[in-house]
């Protein structure tokens, strides 16, 4: 195990600015896993490992009973505590950190999947519920457009809390790609002036969502490549869900009719 004391380590350097810069993972194709549930989960679905971290003086009797299960030939590392907080996503972690390759499949085409299209939806918190939420709903793909933060940034893997390594994920995707990714329909979700959720019909094939950033709503270019547009009737004491509380209902919604 090699130790890191100095902030000029370049490994250190790097796996900072993945956590601190929102597109860095990308940048660099990798990102950070921290924690027991993220670790077990990268296990569960043999998902590579570029590297162990460990913070120095943390050892937990999960972390310990992990440590054994990682590939002999992946370098561990054990950062000063110092450094290691710098990383972290979270406060008062176990001292257990993942560095994860950041896959790049290639786009759908003519899928016969559900997918979602993430349109400018800004969030981590949000992005990462909306895909541990649609794999939890079966659906095959999430596709994020420019404006959407980084899938595989740590902020998001955490709330994703495992659900990136059981579906398939792909950025920098145009709404002009959206027809030919999927062998369906493509659903916008509206806040407003569109049929409810509840009157659709979902019996035949595959089904795209397309949720937009809070407030703004879908983009007028995800709008014209939408085949419908759906509203979720709610009360008027509120004028619309958050983001991931709508595509909870729209997926959920859609899986209890399938």
């Amino acid at each position: 195990m090699k130790a890191i004391a100095s902030e000029a380590n370049p490994a250190f350097r790097r796996w900072l600015r993945i956590a601190s810069a929102p597109r860095a993972a990308r940048q660099f194709a990798q990102t950070l896993a921290e924690g027991i549930h993220l670790a077990q989960s990268v296990l569960a679905c043999r998902a590579p490992i570029d590297a162990v971290v460990l913070r120095r003086g943390a050892r937990h009797p999960q972390v310990e009973a992990l440590l054994g299960q990682f590939p002999q030939t992946v370098p561990h590392y054990e950062l000063h505590a110092a450094l290691y907080d710098r990383i972290a996503p979270v406060e008062n972690g176990v001292g257990l950190l993942l560095v994860v390759p950041v896959p790049e499949p290639s786009l759908p085409m003519r899928a016969n999947s559900d997918a979602v299209f993430l349109d400018a939806v800004q969030d981590p918190g949000n992005v990462g519920a909306l895909i541990r939420t649609a794999a939890a709903a079966g659906v095959g793909h999430v596709l994020a457009g420019a404006g959407t933060a980084s899938l595989w940034s740590p902020k998001v893997l955490r709330a994703g809390m495992g659900a990136h390594f059981r579906i398939g994920l792909h950025e920098r995707v145009a709404p002009a790609q959206l027809a030919d990714a999927l062998d369906g329909i493509w659903i916008a979700a509206v806040a407003h002036d569109a049929p409810s959720l509840w009157q659709q019909d979902f019996s035949d094939g595959a089904v795209g969502w397309i949720f937009g950033a809070e407030g703004a709503g879908p983009s007028p270019q995800a709008l014209a490549v939408s085949d419908r547009r759906v509203c979720i009737p709610t009360s008027a004491r509120v004028e619309s869900l958050n983001v991931a509380a709508a595509a909870a209902v729209c997926l959920f919604e859609r899986r209890r009719r399938r």
